[in-house]
């Protein structure tokens, strides 16, 4: 997975302190999925694949609750070109070309997790949940999206693909 450059993932960390300090998850779920398989890939050929997320946070105001929605998008191809031998299912591209696509599949995660405060605390802002998401809230979901692409893929009859960890760059201003 990939994060937009533009972000400072270092301040986004910084942030969401607070509001990593004070929130417990209650609850994952799946809330929707769409997968579809174009056709069988070629015997012996190797994958490629990319993978894309977008979260959001949700919360009424004064709510001790929120809920931090991710979704996922994952396309599976054909690799056209020469890819470094591994064992695993393909190698993770960037280029998002989706020309040989196998398949399409995405789906949404989201997870309800609930804010402890403490006495004489200020309330929570839309921007430091915001920055929860970015960081610790896509590292909360990650695993369950993990878990679930190698399920859909073999359930798919494709090698079961393992996404790898999530890797967030944090970029620190001097």
């Amino acid at each position: 997975m990939k994060v937009p450059d533009d972000i400072d993932l270092y301040a986004a960390q910084q942030a969401a302190a607070r509001v990593a300090a004070r929130a417990e998850i209650r609850d994952v779920r799946l809330f929707g999925s769409s997968v579809e398989l174009d056709h069988f890939p070629t015997t012996g050929s190797r994958l490629k694949w990319s993978l894309d997320t977008d979260v959001a946070v949700e919360r009424e105001e004064d709510d001790s609750a929120f809920i931090l929605r991710s979704r996922y998008s994952l396309v599976v191809a054909e690799a056209t070109e020469v890819l470094p031998d591994t064992d695993d299912a393909g190698a993770e591209t960037d280029d998002g070309d989706d020309e040989g696509s196998i398949a399409d599949i995405s789906f949404e995660f989201a997870a309800l997790f609930h804010l402890e405060m403490r006495d004489g605390d200020d309330p929570v802002n839309d921007a430091e949940l915001q920055a929860f998401a970015f960081t610790t809230g896509q590292f909360a979901l990650y695993p369950f999206a993990r878990e679930y692409v190698y399920d859909v893929t073999g359930r798919l009859g494709l090698p079961p693909l393992t996404v790898g960890v999530l890797q967030l760059p944090v970029r620190r201003d001097s």
